[in-house]
């Protein structure tokens, strides 16, 4: 016996679409800081555990 499963071509939250395209996309342009906050974390560690680089 064969199992047909029914889907449906819109989606169930008609807003859905609209938030996914709103939120998809870069975030770099908006968060230089944290950027830089995450970098300089990166590279306190590796001095930290012995692996310094010149970045």
């Amino acid at each position: 016996m064969k199992i047909i499963v029914k889907t449906s071509s819109k989606p169930r939250n008609p807003m859905a679409v609209v938030a996914r395209q709103r939120k998809a996309g870069s975030h770099d342009a908006h968060n230089t800081a944290r950027y830089q906050r995450r970098q300089q974390k990166q590279v306190l560690g590796q001095i930290v555990r012995g692996k310094e680089d010149d970045c």
